[in-house]
C-alpha cells in the first residue's frame, strides 16, 4: 500500500479528536498557520483537509472568526435525524459556491438537530441509480437530471432542489435570481456607455447558466440591442483552456470593450488573459463577475461582483427539507458589489 497522503492524516486526525470528545461542540479549531506549524506541510495540505471536513459535517466555518467543531458532527450522540444532501455536479466553477451552500446547509441542520450526511457526486443524467430522492436535498442538477427529478416528484417523494429554478409542477426548490442579477450588472455595463458586451463562461446543460444568459439578453434588448450567439461564449473547464479561448475569440472581436464573466473562475480567466495580452482592466476593459470570494477584494483588480446569498439559499433548504417552510419555492436575490473594474469604455470600444 502507499503513503496515506499528509491531508488525510490531518483530517483522521481531526475525526478522531471529535469522536472522543476531546474537540466539543463549537469548539474553535487552531488556525490553518498553526496547523502547518503542527503537521509541518503545506497551507494547502491543511485546507484541503479541513475543507473535506466542512463538506463532510464535522466542522463549520464563520466569516472572519475561524472554523469550529459542528454540533452535529457524524459519531457523536445526538441528532435523531439525517438529511441526506446529494451533488449533482462538482467542478472547479462551483467549488466555492458549494462550501457556502453546505456551510448553510450544516448551521441550519445542526441548530434542528439533525446530521446533514453529504452523500457524494453523481454523473449527469444518473439520479435514478439512488432509487429514490425521498428526503434529499439535490444540489445543482443539470437539464439531464430534469427527467428523473420530474418522475420523482409524480412518484409523490419529498425532496428540496438546490441551486437551480426546477419549475415542474409539485416541485420544491430554492435557488437566487441569477437572471436579475446578470440584467442588473450587465445594465451597469450598458449605462457606462458599453455596448459590445462578451458574456463568457457559459455551461451546457446548467439551468442556472441558462438564467444567466436570459438575463444578459434581456439587459441587451432593454437597450434596444439584439443579442447576437456569437458574443455568447461557452467555457472550457482547464483555466489555461479557457485564456486560450478567450484570446482567440478577443482577437476577432477588437470593438469588445466589456465582458460580463458567467462564473468566478471564467473571470478569473479573464484576468489572466488581459494580464498576459497587456490588456488593462478596466482602461481597456471593463469586467463584471457573477461570483465572490473571499480574496476577491485583494486582487489586483478587485472585479465588480454579482453576489448569490448562497449561505442562505443552504439554510433555506434544511428548512424546506424539515418541513419548517411551506412555501414550495425560494427565488433569493442577488446582491452587486460595485469595485474598480469597470468604466466608460475608451481603449478596444
Amino acid at each position: 500500500m502507499g503513503e496515506v497522503p499528509h491531508y488525510l492524516t490531518i483530517k483522521r486526525d481531526i475525526q478522531r479528536l471529535i469522536r472522543d470528545g476531546q474537540l466539543l461542540p463549537h469548539v474553535l479549531l487552531p488556525g490553518r498557520w498553526k496547523l502547518t506549524e503542527q503537521y509541518g506541510c503545506s497551507w494547502a495540505t491543511v485546507n484541503r483537509a479541513i475543507q473535506e471536513l466542512i463538506l463532510e459535517g464535522m466542522l463549520y466555518a464563520e466569516k472572519g472568526k475561524g472554523t469550529f467543531v459542528s454540533p452535529a458532527a457524524p459519531g457523536r450522540a445526538g441528532p435523531v435525524r439525517t438529511l441526506s444532501v446529494l451533488l449533482c455536479s462538482f467542478t472547479e466553477s462551483v467549488y466555492h459556491s458549494v462550501l457556502k451552500l453546505m456551510q448553510g446547509i450544516h448551521e441550519a441542520a445542526g441548530e434542528s438537530g439533525v446530521h446533514a450526511e453529504f452523500t457524494g457526486m453523481r454523473e449527469p443524467g444518473r439520479l435514478h441509480d439512488l432509487g429514490g430522492l425521498d428526503g434529499r436535498i439535490v444540489i445543482t442538477p443539470g437539464a439531464a437530471d430534469y427527467p428523473e427529478l420530474a418522475k420523482s416528484v409524480s412518484r409523490g417523494e419529498r425532496f428540496v432542489v438546490l441551486g437551480s429554478e426546477f419549475r415542474e409542477p409539485g416541485g420544491r426548490w430554492v435557488s437566487s435570481d441569477t437572471r436579475e442579477g446578470t440584467r442588473r450588472a450587465v445594465g451597469q455595463l450598458l449605462a457606462a456607455g458599453h455596448r459590445r458586451i462578451l458574456l463568457f463562461g457559459l455551461r451546457r446543460g446548467m439551468a442556472n447558466y441558462e438564467q444567466k444568459a436570459r438575463g444578459y439578453e434581456l439587459a441587451l434588448t432593454e437597450y434596444g440591442l439584439k443579442p447576437d450567439a456569437d458574443w455568447m461564449v461557452h467555457r472550457p473547464e482547464k483555466p489555461a483552456d479557457a485564456e486560450a479561448l478567450l484570446g482567440r475569440w478577443m482577437g476577432g472581436h477588437p470593438a469588445c470593450s466589456a465582458v460580463f464573466a458567467a462564473d468566478y473562475t471564467s473571470g478569473l480567466a479573464v484576468l489572466g488573459w488581459a494580464m498576459k495580452a497587456g490588456v488593462r482592466i478596466p482602461r481597456d476593459l471593463s469586467l463584471f463577475v457573477m461570483g465572490e470570494v473571499d480574496s476577491s477584494p485583494y486582487l489586483v483588480v478587485p472585479p465588480s461582483s454579482v453576489v448569490q446569498p448562497f449561505a442562505e439559499m443552504g439554510r433555506q433548504a434544511v428548512r424546506m427539507a424539515l418541513g419548517d417552510d411551506d412555501d414550495p419555492w425560494a427565488l433569493l436575490p442577488c446582491r452587486i458589489i460595485n469595485r474598480q473594474s469597470v468604466q466608460p469604455p475608451s481603449g478596444r470600444g
